[in-house]
């Protein structure tokens, strides 16, 4: 029989397109790393994969999804885990500053790579003038305001707040996204503090342990 049942392993096919996606993203992976969003050309990453120029194409459409795909398992695992930690039963502001740091790992973790996708997000925004207009679209596979999202709404839900939660995160992700780009030298943390703060206008503020000073999300106010 052919067809594949419950709990089987999967075809031979299936083995070897899955194997060449890995290929091609590992491939893109090391190429925008070293080269940057520009240096790289799609027949570098099918070259470095041992794949046809047809074949990369057939996997990933553009440039631009393929820088996306890169980040997309990468935001499912974070935003995963933001949910994990909201099924506990957290708190909100627990809740918020695990996304936040979350993103912070996210784009700091391969800066070049995080410039990569910027660059993409841009083209993708300029050439549709406006909201995504194509499936491939790199705004619609690397939803990185997914992961502050989970968190704000959980929030919102929790303290019954009246929150655009999806303009919200979006704001937050891009001021993140820009300190992450335009101040390289700035540590993690301050960049994770630096959301936090700007955050305050959101959540209501929670008092630190011993301090008389109010804090937004265990952040000291200034």
């Amino acid at each position: 029989m052919s067809e594949q049942g419950p709990g089987r392993r999967p075809g031979r096919r299936q083995e070897r397109t899955a194997g060449t996606r890995a290929a091609i993203l590992a491939a893109a992976e090391e190429l925008f790393s070293a080269q940057g969003w520009q240096g790289t050309r799609m027949t570098e990453v099918a070259s470095r994969a041992g794949v046809a120029l047809a074949t990369l194409y057939n996997h990933f459409g553009s440039k631009h999804a393929l820088i996306a795909h890169l980040f997309a398992p990468r935001i499912e695992t974070a935003v995963a885990e933001v949910e994990r930690r909201v099924a506990t039963g957290a708190a909100p502001d627990e809740v918020v500053r695990l996304a936040v740091d979350e993103m912070v790992r996210l784009l700091e973790a391969r800066r070049t790579l995080t410039f990569a996708l910027f660059a993409a997000l841009y083209e993708d925004a300029v050439r549709s003038e406006g909201p995504p207009r194509a499936l491939d679209d790199t705004r619609l596979i690397a939803r990185i305001p997914q992961i502050l999202d989970a968190a704000l709404r959980h929030a919102a839900d929790a303290l019954g707040l009246d929150l655009d939660v999806d303009r919200t995160a979006r704001y937050h992700t891009n001021a993140m996204l820009l300190q992450v780009l335009t101040r390289p030298d700035l540590p993690a943390a301050d960049v994770r503090d630096f959301v936090l703060v700007q955050l305050r206008g959101v959540l209501p503020p929670a008092r630190g342990g011993g301090s008389e000073e109010p804090q937004v999300l265990g952040v000291q106010a200034p």
